[in-house]
């Protein structure tokens, strides 16, 4: 493996990424060895592809699709971002009622959220509608496709806005019973990280004990009510990566595969 002076890892710039990262960016957490970035997921996992990053908080669908071109990705253990019922900040937003659903718009900030809704489009609602791409901006209420999928910020900003809504992470959850794994900490093959994971658990350990603080200064930059943030990061992610978690991992996988967007045959690659 390469050994690097300073590992570069990404992350997701989402409200609900910042209890992992937090004692990183105000300096809590000393991490001379690490050079932190922040980006939408689907900008992580091209990165990551890239050999732009060492490390990155991807999408989980991306690990999958990359280790079938023979990428060899490992995933850090005990972290993960993910739901265990209603997410919040995964929507979407319909004007017409959903089995009429024709036409959907998809953020492109989107990988996982993409493929876990046409998951669920076929395997729980039974309809097959025309996606077009959108950006996060885009008002549900005035799109010109009848339904808009958004994530992240955008979506919390959304919420309620329109007369018909699927939050994915409750649906996921009346599908398979199971959690919804949305991203984990994935390194590349040929990288030593050295003691990078160690600290990702500590920086993720001593940032769900600063979620009120989190919630209230992310409030105010996003406009956004300090009560709806806080309750988010604190009720509706989860940040472990424990075996109920990789079991909804697994199932993911299976029903993926199974509506080809990702290839078989693949299994899950920890780092010891």
């Amino acid at each position: 493996m390469v050994q690097k002076s300073r590992i570069r890892v990404g992350a997701v710039s989402f409200l609900n990424t910042k209890p992992l990262i937090y004692p990183l960016l105000n300096g809590e957490l000393p991490a001379e060895n690490i050079i932190l970035s922040v980006h939408v997921p689907s900008e992580l996992a091209t990165q990551l592809r890239s050999d732009e990053l060492d490390i990155g908080l991807i999408p989980i669908v991306e690990y999958f699709r990359a280790n079938a071109t023979g990428a060899g990705y490992r995933i850090l253990p005990e972290i993960a971002i993910a739901s265990h019922g209603s997410v919040l900040s995964i929507q979407l937003f319909s004007r017409v009622p959903i089995h009429e659903i024709k036409h959907i718009a998809l953020d492109t900030s989107s990988r996982s959220s993409i493929a876990l809704l046409k998951i669920l489009l076929a395997e729980k609602y039974y309809i097959d509608p025309n996606f077009v791409w959108c950006e996060p901006s885009i008002d549900p209420v005035t799109a010109e496709t009848d339904s808009v999928l958004l994530i992240g910020d955008a979506a919390l900003k959304n919420l309620g806005t329109t007369e018909y809504s699927i939050d994915l992470g409750t649906a996921w959850q009346e599908l398979t019973g199971l959690p919804f794994v949305y991203a984990c900490w994935v390194a590349r093959r040929e990288i030593d990280i050295g003691d990078t994971a160690k600290i990702l658990l500590k920086a993720k350990e001593r940032g769900i004990t600063r979620i009120p603080e989190i919630a209230q200064v992310e409030a105010k930059k996003l406009g956004l009510p300090e009560k709806l943030c806080r309750d988010y990061i604190q009720k509706h992610i989860h940040y472990d990566l424990d075996e109920s978690a990789i079991a909804g991992l697994e199932r993911f996988y299976k029903l993926a595969a199974k509506n080809g967007l990702v290839d078989s045959g693949q299994t899950l690659t920890f780092i010891d």
